[in-house]
């Protein structure tokens, strides 16, 4: 066959399209030739071969028809259908309380980690043993969410969990390989190989176009393949499992047809306002294009409704404009309707045909949109041709579907890397309570992998090429936050002042959970931090242990055990740099401090009785012979460590104490003799006379204080 000559094969579900195509000297490409043949039997089912010696059959047929005008066939250029394809979403979340997400490279390495649990979901779906013989496609981001709630971009945003959502493609590669049997047994050799989608595409939406977000809907018999196209490139792909038999199976059942009669009569609408039909009871009928629309405009809307709700699910949202292709297509009322349900003007849903593919000529008459897609197959298969790539990871050669640019994320995905840990995690944070202010202390960070690519380093986004090389080591985790008490606060503050001619270095003080600690202890989760500065003068003395006497200071003793305060005056005197200190008095850095000796006045026995209420002593007062005389004997004995105290006797702090009460008697007069000398004495005939208030009385009689006692010698009358 001539080099410029071109075989390709498109193999629907119900009908295989041959075409010859020729390349010109100019790049543009001519059809030369076109056969057109449905299987014989259901031997195709959602896009994968089912029965690989029937779909040869038909490959043959067509293949010996051609080669009646071509001579002999022996290579040809196929699309794996758009309809094999399964789409699935996935999802990946990152905890970014302590570190925020920084870098695209760790966007790019959440999205490739809900690929990848994209990958994991379809192989629970299918209950596939191993999930590594599906190759992704393609990807396109659904949503970013931070905390849950749907944001442009994560990227340095503060919160709890950022998450990423894709819908992910993927193509099982048995499809590719039945294909490749298939051919095997008609004699054909594949030359080259793309997918149904990417064919369409590339023939219709040119590189320069797809900046714009387009969706592209080829609307075969049994499915709907959708692409979409933005920033440059094929973004996503899906299928929907209704196409132009649901409008066929409506005609049928609302009209009692054969199914291939009513076939004939949906391709009629497109182009006849009239169509005429004879039902399987044998009635012949004629009826308005309108008349047969109205009565299936049900399946025309659930066609819409399906194809539109698959591309907002792809997309997120409308694209800008939908180009319909493939022989649904032409199902009348059906473009209106999908520009409708996605919001947009009817001028920007079109349908397309082969008449514009701007690298084309033709000079056959099929220009219908059912052949863009064998059309596309030939010229893609042969400009953009899908290839196998083979590299190494860690040892281990993978094999790499190429129909979209390649990266190292991609290898490691189907390499069996595990993307959730690929990089480092950040260490745990501490939550610490400081001054009642909630602190977050960060772990350390988690560090990225470390990706070596043929020698140089690289990173998830880099492209790969065929035979490349490729080593990667998973990042380390980060350390977890680690933090003293002085680091904790806004600042630890360190001032010397001199004390009586002696410097003392003072520190910003610390509490965990009401506990004093050190400045380097240590801090765990969740420990509530309390920190001050003494920063005036009795704050400071307090915490080097110098008491400051108070003007009314007190201390206790006990009494048989029963602790008694006592209060005492103080004298004291205090300078700050030379001057007497003023209650609350602030310091600074460098002051000097001068304490002189306090004078106090000292707590007694005595005090303590005050305190009591008590009298130490018994007493009586009385004149005797006109002289005044004081009587006293103790009512109650104070000792201290077996000593006898006296009211005079001084007390000090935390003194214990033991009191003896005595038997309480009345003075009597003969108790006078205890403080008084008798210097009288008797004359002759004088006898020894007695008086209480100049009342007669004896040595025994009672006596008060305030009585007059009298005591002479006097002459009986």
């Amino acid at each position: 066959m001539d080099k410029n000559l071109l075989f390709a094969l498109d193999i629907g579900t119900r009908s295989v399209v041959g075409i010859i195509l020729k390349q010109h000297s100019d790049g543009k490409y001519e059809v030369l030739h076109m056969k057109v043949m449905e299987h014989e039997e259901r031997s195709m089912l959602d896009g994968q071969i089912h029965h690989i010696p029937a779909v040869a059959k038909v490959i043959k047929k067509i293949k010996e028809q051609l080669e009646t005008e071509t001579g002999p066939l022996q290579k040809v250029c196929v699309a794996a259908a758009g309809r094999a394809l399964k789409t699935v979403k996935g999802r990946s979340e990152r905890d970014i309380s302590a570190v925020a997400v920084a870098m695209q490279e760790e966007v790019i390495h959440m999205e490739l980690a809900a690929v990848q649990h994209a990958q994991f979901q379809l192989a629970s779906i299918l209950d596939e043993k191993s999930n590594h013989i599906y190759d992704c496609v393609g990807y396109s981001v659904l949503h970013y969410y931070l905390d849950d709630q749907e944001i442009g971009s994560f990227i340095g945003q503060q919160g709890l969990t950022a998450s990423v959502e894709v819908i992910a493609t993927f193509l099982p590669r048995v499809v590719v390989e039945s294909l490749i049997r298939a051919l095997r047994e008609a004699d054909l050799e594949m030359e080259a190989l793309t997918l149904e989608p990417i064919a369409a595409i590339n023939v219709l939406i040119p590189q320069s176009m797809r900046k714009l977000n387009v969706a592209l809907v080829d609307i075969g018999a049994g499915t709907s393949d959708i692409a979409l196209t933005a920033e440059g490139t094929v973004v996503a792909y899906g299928m929907v499992p209704v196409a132009g038999d649901e409008i066929t199976e409506a005609i049928s059942s609302e009209f009692l047809l054969d199914f291939p009669v009513a076939e004939e009569m949906k391709r009629s609408l497109f182009n006849k306002d009239f169509v005429e039909y004879t039902d399987i009871l044998g009635f012949s009928a004629k009826k308005s294009k309108f008349e047969v629309l109205e009565k299936i405009q049900p399946a025309i809307e659930n066609l819409a409704e399906k194809i539109t709700q698959e591309i907002l699910q792809l997309n997120a949202k409308p694209p800008q404009a939908v180009m319909l292709v493939g022989g649904g297509s032409m199902t009348p009322r059906l473009r209106e309707k999908i520009a409708e349900k996605l919001n947009l003007p009817i001028e920007r849903a079109a349908i397309r045909g082969i008449d514009a593919i701007t690298s084309l000529t033709s000079s056959i008459k099929q220009t219908g949109p059912e052949f863009v897609t064998p059309v596309g197959i030939g010229i893609a298969a042969r400009e953009n041709p899908v290839k196998y790539v083979t590299v190494t990871v860690n040892e281990k050669t993978i094999r790499l579907f190429e129909v979209k640019k390649l990266t190292i994320g991609d290898a490691l995905i189907a390499g069996g890397a595990d993307l959730s840990k690929l990089y480092g995690r950040p260490g745990m944070g501490l939550m610490i309570k400081v001054n009642g202010e909630v602190k977050m202390f960060k772990g350390g960070l988690g560090t990225p992998p470390q990706i070596i690519m043929s020698g140089k380093e690289a990173s998830l986004s880099h492209e790969i090429f065929d035979g490349a090389v490729i080593s990667y080591n998973a990042g380390v985790n980060g350390a977890n936050a680690s933090i003293v008490a002085s680091e904790a606060v806004s600042e630890h503050l360190i001032k010397t002042i001199v004390i009586d001619g002696e410097p003392t270095t003072i520190e910003t003080q610390y509490y965990v959970n009401h506990q004093s600690v050190t400045p380097d202890t240590l801090l765990n989760d969740r420990d509530e931090l309390i920190s001050y500065f003494p920063s005036t003068i009795e704050e400071m003395m307090e915490i080097k242990g110098l008491h400051l006497i108070d003007n009314n200071s007190s201390f206790s003793v006990k009494v048989d055990g029963k602790p008694i305060q006592l209060s005492r005056s103080i004298n004291n005197s205090i300078y700050l740099n030379g001057c007497v200190m003023v209650r609350g008095s602030n310091w600074n850095d460098g002051d000097h401090l001068t304490f002189e000796a306090a004078k106090d006045k000292q707590v007694t026995l005595k005090d303590l009785l005050d305190v009591l209420q008590l009298n130490l002593l018994q007493s009586c007062s009385v004149t005797f012979n006109n002289e005044e005389v004081s009587l006293t004997r103790p009512l109650f004995k104070f000792y201290r460590n077996g000593e006898s105290l006296t009211e005079d006797s001084v007390l000090y702090p935390n003194d214990e104490l033991n009191m003896e009460k005595t038997k309480q008697q009345p003075f009597i007069f003969q108790d006078i003799f205890t403080k008084v000398d008798i210097a009288i004495s008797p004359r002759p005939g004088e006898t020894l006379v007695i008086l209480k208030n100049k009342e007669k009385a004896g040595f025994q009689t009672e006596i008060e204080t305030g009585n007059s006692l009298e005591l002479k010698f006097e002459v009986p009358i």
